[in-house]
Formats: C-alpha cells, structure tokens, sequence
C-alpha cells in the first residue's frame, strides 16, 4: 500500500475546545471509491473485500477522539473498521471494529488513547453497537496512516460520512433518528420473513404448539442424554472423564455411560437487550407498567476490573412475549417449552449461563456453569491478568472457591469453568512476562521475575551477555521496559519461560482452591478465545477438561493445537455459532452463512467433527435465544439463536440437531464418519 503525504491539519476553536475539521475531499481510497464529497464529508463505495479511505490530516496531532455521523445505506448492519498502519506495513498494527445498524444516522466517538491496547472491549455510546480492539500496542506518532473502512462482507457497501472532526472533548451529545425499529413483538420491523409474527394470537398459537411434552427421541438414551448401551463405568453418581485404550477422551454420566455434551449456552428465560437512547425506536415498551416490571432492568457495573462503571436500561421481550400470553405463571411455562425444545431434539446440556433448572432439586437437562467473579487484585498486570504471585491473588482465590460449597452436590452439573475468554489473551502471541517488564508497577510478579533472573544468571553480567543489553545492575529490571522480548531478542527465551510459569499460576491458585471445597465436580477450565498460543496451553493440568471457544467452520486445527501443544485431557468446544440475514436480524454473528438451511449443515458438520475427534467430549451452540436486534449490552445484534424472540424454534437448524444427535455416539465412537458437507459461508457481520 502506498503511503501518501498526510495534508496539513486545519483547526477551528469551537467554544473553548480546539477541533480538526477532517475534509474528505482531501481522502485517499483503499479497495473503496468517493461517490461524492462536500466540504460536510461524503458518500463512499467500500468494496467487499473489506475497503477504507483514509482520514486527512490526522498523522502528527494529539487530540484524543474522533468524532462524526456515519449511516450505512444498505439493509443490513455493518462491521465497520478503523484502521492503523505504520509505516513499511501491508496490515494494520491495531484496529478497532465497531457495529452499526442499517439506514441509521449514528455518532460514533472513537478514542485514540486506546491505541495503548489496554483494553479489547469498550462501553456503549448510544447508536452504536459493540466495539472492539485488537492488534499490537501501537505508539500513535508511530502511524503513518488513520483509515475508516468497514471489515470483508459480501457485497460493496455504500457509506455516509458527515461532520467528522478531531477534538479533546469527549461528545455532550449523541443524536438519535426518531424511526421505529422494533414492533411490539421485540422483531425487526425493516424486513418480512417466514415464521414472523404478526398478531397476539399468532403467538399464542404458535407458543401452545410448543407445551407437548417431549423425552430424548432414542431409546438407547438413558436420562442424562448419555448412552445407556455404552457403559465405560460404574459410575459415580457425578460426571466424570475416562480415556479408553483406543486413546479416545469421554465424559461419563452419573450412571457409567458415554456422554457427549451437546446443546446451547445462555438457556434462559429471554435474552436481555439495551434500549436506553433508543426509546423512541421501539413500538410498545412498557418500562412505567408495574405489572411488566420483572422484564425490565436497571444495571450499574463494570465488565471487566479494569473498565470504567456503565450504566443502562435493559429489556426482556422474549418475557414480555411469553407473560402476555401466560401471565404469571410465564417463566414455568418457559421452563416446560425449553425443556421439551432440548429433548426434543436431542440435545442433553445447557452450556455456559444455564437457567432451566439449575441446582434446584428438579434437574431435567444437565448444564455447565461458570463461576462468577474470578479473582483479581488491586493492580493488574495486563488487562484482567492479575499480580498472580501476590497473597492477595490466593486470598481472594480462597473466598472465590467458596461458592462452589452450595452446587457440590448436584448431580446435573457436569461441572465448572473457571472464567470465560480472558482477555489478555485476545493479544496474539503475547508472552505476559512481556507486559510484567512494561507495567511500572512494583508487582509480586516483576519481584519474582528479577529472582528467577538472579538464580539463572548470578551476575547483571550474565544476563547482559545472553540478553544483550547494558544493565548496571538488576535493579535495571525494575523499571518498565517496553517489548522486552523484541526489543531484547535475546530475552526471548527467558521471557516465554517465566511467561508460562505465571500462566500455570494463574490457573493453579483458584483450580486447586476450588478442588478442595469441591471434588465431585469437573473442573472444566477457561474457555480460551482461541487456540493459538502454546503459554495459554500451560496449566492444563490442574484441569479436568480443557476447553476453547472455536468460532470457525471446523474445530479440528483448535482441538489439534492443543493436543499437540501436550494437552492430554477430553476438549469441550465452549462457543461456536453462525447466523444468515434472512430472517429476524440485521447481523450474522462470528460466522456467517447464506441462508437457515446452511446454519443447520454447519451445525452437523461442526458438532461431528468435534465428536469425531478423539479428544472431542462436547460442543455447546452459542446462544439459545436471538440477541436482541438494537443489542444486548454490548451490542452483539446477531441472529444466533436457535430460537427467535417470539420463543420459535428455527427449523432447519433444530432438524439439524436432531440429525447430529441420532449419530452422535457412533461418531463419537469411530463407527460412522462425520457429516463432512461443509456450509455456503459468507464473511461474517459480528464485531
């Protein structure tokens, strides 16, 4: 890519607050073309390939935020992508790719302090959807290039971009369009489609369709969902793991028999969408009606330690739906269809998020749970990795073990992770000794670093040698060293080692805390984001099942990366998904696909794989219900589900999975190959 001459900035005081004007007349294109420019901004032409124009006049300033009006003219929402590129490099070094709903004039603000990479995820501003940042820690006079495109989609996307302006001043005000999205059933109003319901009485039609009692449709099928004509034990009257001669890992039931955990996450009774600052947008939101109260909520927290406090309204229409039509009594009857939903199609666990059931003494589908508020310490190392070598650490792993005492005794838990997709490790290749050296904190992990350096070299002279620097002494470690491992190549070695001792630490502390207060149960471990770095394999051992979260087509390079990175326990796909924009919502999800049909060939070709492969114990669907289609506290707007907001089963993916299952033991076991038909994919809407 050519990098051109930046254009000299032009600056205007508005009020008190110094502004950059960014005249896109002054723009360069990408893979994308100007329709029209003025001197408000202008229409752009993003190819499919995923196309950008570059912001003038940006390289060389210090204001903080980007700030302007963007609307996507297609029927669809759009992953945009804001762009760094330093200089003699093809591919951005840090990005940030946030959602936008279709026909939607929204503001965005984007922070360039987040360059520092501190942080993957950000809080909402209203209109947008969920933004994330991901590449390398980048030094802002370092680029040479500041581009806003949108990510590789299907077709050319045609852009407004209006009043966009560099400023200190984070925006007063977030302009919203009066136009109303969501019709009274919490659906999309902007497009038709088969299944779409239209009046009160068609729900109510369709929701009794749904209360026929239903069992597992096999009759080899025991009442966990496991194989009764496959015992591999006594059993223990908890779920366990066993590796059979044949080198194939499986989960045993209560009772002894082979078990292969299949269904989705997050089966609960709705799923909760934000809808402050889009009020105006939704046809019937009764948030003042005591008697819908139970739908609706008020949230004050943080997402992560180290993120600042957010605050919002939620909304609950899959409950608004099913308490119209059964009033009181409307969670139970969720219960039942849910119930009859799973069973009925061959589905024997709820994955992470379980509510149906739970703990409660009238278990009918088995689940996993994560427990809640892993622990971290005052100071972090890096994102959420915490001073894991500090008594702080072990304390609060203590207190954080102790909620298992209430859930050790049920026997529909198959068991626990400790946490979901820890975000340090959405950095790739990233060794944490790295990040120990660049915070200039005094942490108990720095201390322990320079001490594991002293025993290995003895002398500063030692380690210069080997590491080729220039050290007085090893005090010299105890200032913040930026990139040590690059900067340093000869620190390279040293770092990945002591890298993965914190890794097998951080798991360690609270694994073995958890044992001891519960030991009935699978510790079932972090749900990795992705399998792509051997130090995030480190600890496995403390683990029963390790598990990862697999957003492609196929699991098998994820499950063979961390077999041959000397896993040897069973693997449970945590995640995976894919959506299709022809029906409900303007999204597809980390995966997309063409049409529902296609969304049901990749679930049997996922699921299988995954069985098929010896170390393959689970795969849980990300999520039982569609997200909400203006978003649920973060923005995902994706059409996931495997049921729509109106509590409708998708028809092609549920027939899907009750194919998978009525095989799933005999692939599991070697005796039938997997489904080997792969589906009709397009790049993914997700952000």
């Amino acid at each position: 890519m050519m990098i051109g001459k930046s254009p000299k900035p032009v600056f205007h005081t508005k009020g008190r607050t110094k502004t950059m004007t960014i005249d896109f007349r002054k723009a360069d294109a990408r893979e994308a073309s100007i329709v029209e420019a003025d001197e408000n901004g202008c229409t752009v032409l993003l190819r499919a390939s995923g196309g950008g124009i570059s912001l003038p006049g940006l390289v060389g300033t210090k204001e903080r935020y980007v700030v302007g009006d963007v609307e996507i003219l297609e029927d669809h929402s759009v992953a945009m992508a804001f762009r760094c590129y330093v200089a003699g490099a093809e591919e951005p070094r840090l990005g940030m790719r946030f959602g936008l709903l279709p026909r939607f004039k929204t503001r965005i603000c984007l922070d360039l302090d987040l360059l520092d990479n501190r942080t993957i995820f950000t809080n909402r501003t209203p209109g947008t959807l969920k933004l994330v940042v991901h590449g390398q820690r980048t030094e802002r006079s370092d680029v040479v290039r500041f581009e806003l495109g949108m990510e590789k989609t299907f077709h050319d996307v045609q852009v407004r971009l209006e009043q966009f302006h560099l400023t200190d001043e984070f925006p007063k005000e977030f302009p919203m369009p009066s136009k109303k999205l969501v019709d009274e059933f919490g659906q999309w109003k902007e497009k038709e489609w088969p299944g779409k319901i239209h009046s009160f009485d068609e729900l109510r039609g369709k929701l009794k369709q749904l209360e026929q009692e239903a069992d597992y449709p096999f009759p080899e099928w025991n009442r966990w969902g496991g194989d009764a004509t496959r015992r591999l034990s006594e059993g223990t009257g908890f779920f366990a793991t066993k590796k059979t001669p044949d080198g194939r890992w499986h989960l045993v039931d209560p009772d002894g028999c082979d078990f292969f955990s299949i269904g989705p996450c997050l089966v609960q009774p709705g799923d909760w969408g934000r809808y402050d600052s889009f009020e105006q947008c939704c046809d019937w939101l009764p948030e003042d009606d005591p008697q819908y109260a139970d739908c609706f909520q008020r949230v004050e927290g943080r997402r992560a330690a180290y993120m600042p406090v957010d605050r919002y309204k939620m909304v609950n229409y899959i409950g608004l739906n099913l308490k119209r039509v059964y009033g009181e009594d409307w969670v139970e009857r969720w219960a039942q269809i849910a119930c009859n939903v799973l069973k009925g199609h061959g589905l024997n666990s709820q994955g992470n998020f379980p509510e149906l059931h739970v703990n409660d003494g009238k278990g009918c589908v088995a689940y996993v749970r994560e427990l809640p508020d892993f622990p971290v310490t005052d100071t972090l190392v890096f994102r959420d990795f915490p001073d894991v070598l500090s008594e702080q650490y072990a304390a609060r792993s203590q207190a954080y073990a102790k909620q298992l005492e209430s859930w050790k005794d049920d026997p529909w838990l198959i068991g626990y992770f400790l946490r979901n997709e820890p975000e340090f490790n959405f950095v790739e290749d990233l060794a944490i000794a790295d990040e120990v050296l660049h915070n200039p904190a005094p942490t108990c992990c720095r201390k322990g670093l320079i001490q594991f350096l002293r025993e290995k070299y003895g002398t500063v002279e030692a380690l210069n040698k080997v590491w080729g620097t220039a050290f007085a002494d090893f005090s010299a470690l105890e200032q913040p060293i930026d990139a040590c491992s690059t900067r340093y190549p000869g620190s390279a070695e040293d770092i990945r080692a002591y890298s993965a001792f914190l890794i097998r630490e951080y798991i360690r502390v609270p694994a073995e805390a958890c044992r001891a207060v519960d030991a009935n149960h699978l510790n079932l471990g972090l749900r990795w984001s992705k399998a792509y770095n051997t130090l995030m394999m480190q600890g496995w051992e403390y683990f029963d099942v390790f598990s990862i979260n697999c957003y492609d087509f196929d699991p098998t390079r994820d499950m063979d990366f961390a077999k041959n990175a000397g896993v040897d326990l069973p693997i449970l796909i945590g995640e995976y998904h894919c959506g299709a924009l022809d029906r409900g919502l303007p999204a597809t999800g980390l995966k997309g696909v063409t049409n529902q049909h296609e969304r049901g060939v990749m679930w049997r070709h996922f699921v299988e794989k995954a069985a098929a492969h010896p170390y393959g114990v689970g795969a849980h669907w990300f999520q039982f219900n569609d997200q909400f289609c203006l978003g649920r506290f973060d923005g995902e707007n994706y059409q996931i589900g495997m049921m729509d907001v109106c509590m409708q089963p998708y028809p092609e993916l549920a027939e899907a999975a009750l194919e998978t299952s009525r095989t799933l033991y005999r692939v599991k076991n070697g005796e039938q190959p997997p489904c080997e038909q792969e589906p009709d994919a397009i790049p993914m809407i997700g952000y």
